[in-house]
C-alpha cells in the first residue's frame, strides 16, 4: 500500500512539473534565449517567431526574461502610438 501511494505522489510531483514547461495556449514557456531558438526553428511565419528581451518590471528590480511574439510587439507598438495620438487630440480639444 505505500508503494502504490509513492507512485502516486510521484506522479502528482511530474505532472506539476510539466506544468511549469507549459503554458495555457500550448506554446512552452521559454526560460532562455537558446528556448526562444529553438522555438523559432519550428514556427514558419515571420509574426510567430519570438522575440526576447530581459527587462526590469514594474514592481521588481529582479530583470525577467520576457518573450513577445513579432505579432505582439508590433500590435503593441501600434497601440502606443494610437494612444499617444489620441493623448495629443484631446489636449488639443481640451485647451
Amino acid at each position: 500500500m505505500q508503494k502504490i501511494i509513492f507512485a502516486l505522489g510521484f506522479i502528482a510531483v511530474l505532472t506539476g512539473c510539466e506544468a511549469l514547461y507549459q503554458s495555457n495556449d500550448g506554446i512552452p514557456r521559454i526560460r532562455s534565449q537558446a528556448d526562444a531558438e529553438a522555438y523559432n526553428s519550428t514556427v514558419s511565419a515571420e509574426t510567430d517567431k519570438l522575440v526576447c528581451t530581459r527587462e526590469r518590471v514594474i514592481g521588481s528590480n529582479i530583470p525577467q526574461f520576457v518573450c513577445l511574439t513579432v505579432g505582439q510587439r508590433e500590435r503593441l507598438a501600434q497601440q502606443a502610438i494610437e494612444d499617444i495620438q489620441s493623448i495629443g487630440v484631446e489636449r488639443v480639444i481640451g485647451n
